[in-house]
Parts: C-alpha cells; structure tokens; sequence
C-alpha cells in the first residue's frame, strides 16, 4: 500500500506539471478569454472557470481580499496568522472531540485575558501573579492541545491526491490554492467551504507564539534585508497602512486574542470579498452544482471595512542610515499610483528598462561596467499594487564600496532616466518581454487562476488580464518621459541604507 501511495503521488505530481507545460490556448491567447466562464453566488462569491480536459486535474485558488493593508495598529499580522489557521482544520477535520475542544479554548482565552491584563501594569505587575499567571496559560494551551489531530486537514488533501496545498499572505490579499485530481471536484468543495465558512482557529496561540512570530524573527528582527524594507516602509507611508510589517509587530503578535482574529475573519471572509478560480479538467454545470451546494454557507453579501486612509503627498526627500554589522545596502523608493492607474503600464515599462534583469540600466551601469555593485535592480508594485505604492530601487555595494557612492550612482541613472526617457530600442524590448511573459504565465492552470482571481479582485474584472498587452503597446517614448519625470522628483524619495560598523575598531576602543 505504501508503495501504492508514492506511486500516486508522483503521478499526480507528474499531471500537475503537465498542465503547466500545456499551450496557453489552442490559438492566440484572445482565444482563451472567451473560454472563461463565471457565476456569482448569492453571497456574493464569484467564481470563475475554464476547462482544461487534456490531462485529469484541476487547480484553483480562493482570493481572499484582506491582507496586511487590512489591518490597524494593535493587531498587525493578523491576516498572516488567519493564514496559518486555514490549514487547522474544521470542526469535523482536526480534532477529536470538536464541543469538548471549544470548552477548552474559551479557558485558554480567558488564560490568556488574565496573563494580559498583569503584563499591561508593566513595572507595577506582580512578578509572583504574573509567573502564576503564565503557567496558567500554559496548561489551558495544553489542555486545548489534547483535542487537536495535528496536520488531518492536509492529510485529507494528500489521501486523495491533492498536490500543492500552500496559501500566501500579502499586503493586499490572502490566497489559498492546491490541485486535484478531477474526480474529487466535491470533495474540494466540501473542504475549502468548510474552512472558508467555519474556521475553528484552533492553537491560536501556540502558533502565533511559535512559527508566526519565528517567521518575524527570522524575516525581519535577524535579517538587515528584513528590517531596513521594514524601516523603509514605515517612513514611506506615514499614513497608509502599507507602511504596516506584513508579518506584524512584535508586540502585537504578543498580545492578539483569539477573539480579535474571529472579528477580522467575519468582517473581511465573507462571499462578496472572495472570488475563486477553478481551471482544468472540469466541467461549468459541475462546478456550478458544487458551489451552489457548499460554497453558499459563506456569509453574505455583507459590507467590509474599507481602506480610505490617503497617504499625503511627499513634500521632502525621507532618508535613514542604519549603522549594522551586516553587508552594507541601499533602498529607494518612490511613490506612485495603483494598478488601476491609467499610467500603470508605463510605470513597468519603467521598472523594466531601469532595473529588472541583466540588461537593465542599473545593473548594466553599477555591476557589469563600474562594478561597484554586486548587484542591482527595482520593481513596480510595492509592498502591494491595490492602492498607491512604490517603486523600489535597490543595490548591493561591492566590497569596500561605501553605500553613499551607490547611493549617487542610483540618483544618476534614475535622473538620466528621468531628463531622456528611454530608446525606441529598449521600448521595444519592454514589450516583447511583456507578450513573452504574459503568454509563459498563462500556460499553467495555476498561473491562470492565480492571474484570474488576481484582476478580478484589484480591477474589477477579470478580462483586464486580457487587456495588459494593448495597455504595454500604446506606451509611448513621451508617456515615458512624462512620466518618468513626475515620478522620480528628488521631494518624491525615500532613502535607506545600511552603513557598515566596524566591529573591530569598536572592540579595540573598548578595550
């Protein structure tokens, strides 16, 4: 049996990866836009599907819109930590007595009320309560603990040959996805709309105690990459919650509650705030059936809280330097408007020509000809794309290279940019490299949902996607000049960089 098991898996491994090297459509990808077809719910989830039936699986991906942009200040991470707790299971998957679990955890929260309400008297707290306090709290985590069947959900997903199981948090959304065979379409609409519908949030705190609040030590507090994007965000946006830490603060991955994720969950995971994407071997009325019949126990319609914070505009170049033992580096950023902009496409004709890949302007100028960096680039987009964001800059100093050279050197071939524009020549490998990588994303069944759900939700509609090649082509040399202009004004920068310290000579003067 076991044998039997690995046999299976690595078949359904071996389909996925077929799927993926599939055409794009059997002709021209405008082809493949009138093969989508879609329904709305009731609750206002919004369902978007196309068949594949060359080989027998299909993969699909939820689009969740509530990421860390979502958040405010006391519980930053939040929707990270709602991530974690999909693949926890149901009431009916993870656990061995679902009622005597629940009695558990409301101990556990009420545990975790008393140790908070000490900590918050700070100095005044009572050491002795508080260490009562703490053990407390633990044996109510313990007692929780012994109803849970660690991984059951997953292990459903992996009996019956699903691959891929995974879910992403970003500063826009969050998105859970995996494939399956074809002759399990129920089955998956059976486990993800119970997950959707009736999260059970079970070792809340166990898992933001231990992995979440890893994944920030290791992202952030013990990686100087981590922590100067994090530094740079935060002056970046003064105002917008973009400037929030994806994987939150640590003080607020402390103290959240349970109670505090239930509330997020309700307001944000509901029908009209999701659109899923199912794409291979299926057939609509099926799909149809199954989500009528599951996927209607999603609350709503129902109105979720919205984003209407505005970041001001710029008025003066915003800089740190960071003393640090690490590497030195240097970031820039520089603000610019959302993927609904009507300037969108020339900001990444942009971000293309001046720093993606080994032809771009900064490497070829900072790594390949003065070779005073090991590397360097940029991007559009950051840290999400649904409201006004950034262009990042970034470079890598080589050795005994001082970041405030690189620092010129980037101000350089930006205002170069800026003052001339780009050649007709690099222009036109903008959007070659945009058709070829258009047609390459599409050829996956996951890639096409992801992009499917992804448009559908920033835009508003899907057939956007099928618009971006039209959009890249009408860029102009002008538009790039134009706009390239406005956004690379010395008020419009934000600047971070890492200077080395010199541990040794600290060393030396101490001793």
């Amino acid at each position: 049996m076991p044998g039997f098991r690995r046999s299976w898996d690595a078949l359904l491994a071996a389909l996925v990866l077929l799927a993926v090297a599939l055409p794009a459509a059997a002709g021209d990808y405008r082809e493949l836009e009138q093969e989508v077809r879609e329904f709305t719910l009731p609750n206002g989830m919004h369902f978007l599907v196309v068949r594949r039936p060359e080989v027998p699986v299909f993969s699909f991906n939820v689009y969740v819109d509530a990421g860390s942009v979502n958040e405010v200040q006391g519980i930053t991470g939040l929707a990270h930590i709602i991530e974690h707790m999909a693949f926890k299971g149901t009431t009916e998957i993870g656990t061995s007595d679902a009622k005597a679990e629940r009695r558990a955890m409301v101990a556990e929260d009420a545990a975790f009320a008393a140790l908070q309400a000490e900590r918050r008297r700070a100095a005044a707290a009572d050491s002795v309560r508080l260490a009562a306090l703490e053990e407390a709290f633990a044996r109510a985590k313990e007692a929780a603990r012994q109803f849970v069947v660690s991984n059951e959900f997953a292990q459903v997903v992996e009996n019956n040959g699903g691959v891929g199981l995974n879910a992403s948090t970003s500063s826009d959304a969050t998105n859970y996805y995996y494939s399956f065979p074809s002759n399990r379409l129920e089955l998956w609409a059976y486990l993800e709309s119970n997950r959707l519908a009736a999260p059970v949030f079970r070792e809340f705190y166990t898992e933001k105690d231990g992995p979440v609040t890893e994944e920030r030590r290791m992202a952030v507090d013990n990686n100087p990459i981590g922590m100067l994007v994090e530094q740079l965000s935060g002056m970046a946006f003064s105002a917008h919650p973009y400037g929030h830490p994806l994987v939150g603060y640590m003080s607020d991955l402390n103290s959240i509650t349970r109670t505090q994720g239930d509330d997020f969950y309700r307001a944000h995971y509901v029908g009209n705030n999701m659109a899923c994407a199912i794409v291979g071997d299926v057939d609509y009325d099926e799909v149809k059936r199954v989500a009528d019949k599951y996927f209607t126990r999603i609350p709503g319609p129902a109105p979720t809280p919205e984003v209407d914070t505005v970041e001001p505009k710029q008025l003066g170049e915003k800089r740190i330097v960071i003393e640090h033992t690490a590497q030195p580096l240097v970031l820039m950023s520089y603000h610019k408007g959302s993927a609904t902009d009507p300037d969108d496409a020339v900001y990444e004709a942009i971000a293309d020509v001046l720093g993606q890949g080994r032809t771009s302007r900064l490497y070829q100028g900072l790594v390949k000809d003065r070779k005073i960096a090991v590397q360097a680039g940029g991007f559009s987009g950051f840290p999400g794309s649904k409201y006004p964001n950034l262009m990042l800059i970034y470079a890598v100093p080589a050795n005994e290279v001082e970041p405030e050279e690189i620092e010129t050197a980037l101000v350089a071939e930006i205002e170069r940019l800026a003052a001339d524009g780009m050649t007709a020549d690099e222009l036109a490998g903008v959007k070659r490299r945009a058709r070829a990588n258009f047609i390459r994303s599409l050829r996956g069944n996951m890639g096409l949902a992801r992009q499917l759900t992804h448009y559908q939700m920033i835009t508003g509609d899907w057939r956007n996607l099928f618009k971006q090649l039209d959009e890249i082509e009408a860029v102009t040399l002008d538009d790039v000049q134009r706009v390239a202009g406005a956004l690379f004004a010395a008020t419009n920068r934000t600047v971070a960089m890492i200077r080395t310290r010199d541990q040794g000579a600290e060393q030396a003067a101490a001793r």
